[in-house]
């Protein structure tokens, strides 16, 4: 029980943090890592709907659609976008964010075991997108790289 409530009140601090933008990553910086519980919360306390993108930096497809949610990021200030680095070595993650994601509004957070996208409903491929309204009921999960009409679409289906 102490364990729940702990993961709660850390989930909660990140939630305050991310939809704050306060936990940007640095130049250089790998994300810090996050659990499963821990996202949730930010899920359920979250004033805005919330798209995770699961992504890898050897995962070529995630290269391909990383341009396109930095730019969703960008113009679609209601929604918050969090990206998970999943079974990478921080390194290439740092790397990945400096290439992609540095000028985008978006949280980062890593998941070095994979298990994550798992416990969310996902597989272990990447990259895989999950969209949650703001009632922090998923609506929406895509699997592989997303393209400009479908992510619109889903942006639109979560902030109905």
């Amino acid at each position: 029980m102490q364990k729940r409530v702990l993961s709660l009140i850390v989930g909660v601090a990140l939630a305050t943090a991310a939809c704050s933008n306060a936990s940007a990553v640095a130049p250089g910086d790998a994300p810090d890592p996050i659990t499963y519980d821990e996202l949730i919360a930010m899920v359920a306390t979250s004033d805005r709907p919330i798209v995770v993108n699961v992504w890898a930096s050897w995962c070529l497809p995630c290269r391909s659609e990383a341009p396109l949610l930095a730019t969703a990021a960008a113009t679609r200030e209601n929604v918050h976008f969090i990206a998970l680095n999943v079974r990478d070595n921080p390194h290439d993650a740092a790397a990945f964010i400096a290439e992609y994601y540095q000028e985008a509004s978006m949280t980062h957070y890593a998941d070095r075991s994979g298990t994550v996208p798992i416990e969310m409903g996902g597989g272990r491929g990447v990259p895989i997108t999950f969209f949650y309204n703001q009632e922090a009921e998923l609506v929406m999960t895509h699997s592989g790289i997303i393209d400009e009409p479908t992510l619109a679409f889903y942006l639109d289906e979560i902030q109905r």
